[in-house]
């Protein structure tokens, strides 16, 4: 009885392990705030390069219509307002991105948790197991 059940605890860890393994268990290697700075920096930059394509793809596109009918004046107002906005949209974005990873990091972690409680089982399991054969041996000797 006790080797089904080891047995099953067992399929049930490796399948957590092949499901989980490139989520769960690579973020179990961070801490929860170097995790969500990492995560939150990396998406700022990809936020930032999207955003200048986005408006060098605009430019690009009004560029003749701004370059006769524009002033320099209204030009440069344009950079500042479109500055402006790219800081105005990174911080609500980095705000849901914060709250986003927080939810993806402690999700991990609880799956963690139950890993490595099947993890203990299945040790406790053993434990007893090799108790059981090291009375047998001892009162084989006997």
């Amino acid at each position: 009885m006790v080797n089904t059940e080891r047995t099953k605890l067992m399929t049930k860890a490796e399948i957590f392990r092949v499901k989980e393994e490139r989520k769960a268990l690579k973020l179990n290697r961070f801490y929860r705030s170097d995790y969500i700075s990492y995560e939150m920096i990396r998406s700022a930059i990809c936020f930032i390069f999207g955003y200048a394509l986005f408006v060098l793809m605009w430019v690009l596109y009004y560029a003749e219509p701004l370059m006769t009918t524009k002033q320099v004046g209204e030009l440069v107002q344009m950079a500042i307002r479109t500055g402006v906005a790219l800081l105005c949209l990174l911080a609500c974005f980095l705000v849901a991105a914060y709250f986003v990873f927080r939810s993806k990091y402690r999700k991990a972690r609880a799956k963690v948790k139950e890993y490595q409680t099947l993890l203990r089982q299945i040790n406790h399991l053993y434990e007893q197991g090799t108790a059981k054969v090291w009375k047998g041996s001892e009162e084989y000797k006997e």
